[in-house]
């Protein structure tokens, strides 16, 4: 603080005080100290009670004004030590005061607290069912990221944006349109939900699927084509196995009855009025971002709700990841897959396959010795060459798995040609 003070000032602070200050003023004075010098010390003691400073700041502070004062005044050693015990008895005190008065403070603001309570949004449900929701969709989250991830063949951060209570009105409002929003029947409930991808994450997902980079950038909000609905159909089947494996913990959960609707307005799940428990998940990808959200009407919710709050929920056993590898093998064991095995490719116009007659020749733009694609259900899974078995049966010998990696390259060829 600055030195510059009037006699007005100093006259107040000298007399102002009280407790230990007397007696320090008085020792002060007995070793040549004036006035300002006094009444500076006295300014920088009381700071801490003027200021946000911390204690330890106005400690210090305090202290080399003290320092400033009997500078050159022939205190000793000693002498000075009591001084300095002093000034900090004083801090201390001054330090305990605001802490009370700022306790007090605290108290009245709690007593004069006033809840704010909207009529039109009312809390249908409680804040520890409300972060009971949030906690089980952390997971429903991380699977997101592991389903999209697979899909862009990159990793995809998928995290939890928020949880709130709204209007279902103000639901459809927030929406884009067009839209691509997948309404389904949430059982064992009977009640409906609503599924939405915004646009960004869409059009990056469409731009990926068709050997783009998983960009939207650029592209003005239309309606999805036939083909990229379709394409867009078989992600939101695995994020519907996604979301039904999120409500096992809680319970059996089949969701049934999906509906594409691109235009908000058109969906009916409930009333405008009705409450409804929004979840919105946040995607972030290399080249885009944007929202999935989830929208639990009410009545939906109602039955499940008690468990929730219980925290004690009936969960499936948990099996071990060899117990599981077992029983997984097991039920696999009975099953039948097709195998095709595509031996080469080639295109043809339209009109030239008209000519095509019986003992043509058709090239192909397979190299001889590039090997053959093995599908298993339609899944490229394997590398393979042709070759004769030792009955005489045309065959391929497997060369090895093809990387996930370049799954996508050989699912966007021609179907298998050949068995």
């Amino acid at each position: 603080m600055a030195d510059i003070l009037s006699q007005q000032e100093i006259d107040a602070l000298l007399s102002a005080n009280d407790g230990d200050m007397p007696s320090l003023a008085d020792r002060l004075a007995k070793y040549g100290v004036d006035n300002k010098g006094i009444a500076t010390l006295f300014r920088e003691i009381n700071g801490l009670g003027m200021s946000d400073l911390e204690a330890d700041a106005c400690e210090k502070s305090a202290l080399a004004a003290l320092d400033a004062a009997i500078e050159g005044k022939g205190v000793s050693k000693r002498q000075r030590t009591g001084l300095r015990t002093i000034v900090k008895g004083r801090i201390a005190e001054q330090a305990d005061k605001k802490r009370q008065v700022e306790e007090n403070k605290a108290r009245e603001a709690r007593k004069t607290m006033v809840m704010s309570y909207d009529f039109k949004h009312p809390a249908r449900v409680n804040r520890d069912q409300l972060r009971m929701l949030e906690n089980l969709h952390d997971n429903f989250a991380r699977l997101l990221s592991s389903t999209l991830s697979e899909t862009f063949q990159a990793v995809v951060d998928v995290d939890t944006a928020f949880v709130d209570q709204t209007t279902y009105a103000e639901f459809i409002m927030s929406l884009s349109n067009p839209a691509l929003s997948y309404q389904f029947t949430l059982g064992p409930t009977n009640g409906q939900a609503i599924l939405d991808i915004s646009m960004p994450v869409t059009f990056a997902t469409i731009d990926r699927s068709f050997g783009g980079k998983g960009s939207s950038q650029g592209v003005e909000a239309r309606q999805v084509t036939p083909i990229e609905i379709g394409e867009m159909n078989t992600l939101v089947k695995k994020m519907i196995e996604d979301l039904e494996a999120t409500w096992e913990p809680i319970l059996k959960v089949e969701i049934t009855d999906v509906e594409l609707e691109t235009n908000p307005e058109f969906m009916q799940v409930t009333v405008a009025s009705e409450i409804v428990i929004l979840l919105a998940f946040e995607v972030n990808s290399t080249n885009a971002s944007g929202l999935i959200s989830l929208c639990y009407p009410f009545f939906t919710l109602e039955s499940i709700l008690p468990r929730l709050g219980q925290q004690s929920y009936v969960r499936s056993k948990r099996l071990n990841q060899a117990e599981l590898l077992r029983q997984n093998r097991l039920r696999m064991g009975g099953m039948e897959l097709p195998v095709k095995a595509e031996l080469g490719t080639g295109q043809i116009s339209v009109a030239d396959a008209r000519k095509l007659k019986v003992g043509d020749v058709m090239t192909l733009e397979t190299l001889v010795d590039e090997p053959a694609v093995v599908y298993l259900a339609e899944e490229p899974k394997y590398l393979a060459y042709p070759c004769v078995s030792k009955h005489g049966h045309n065959s391929v010998k497997v060369a090895g798995a093809i990387p996930a990696t370049e799954e996508t390259k050989y699912r966007n060829r021609s179907k298998p040609l050949a068995d």
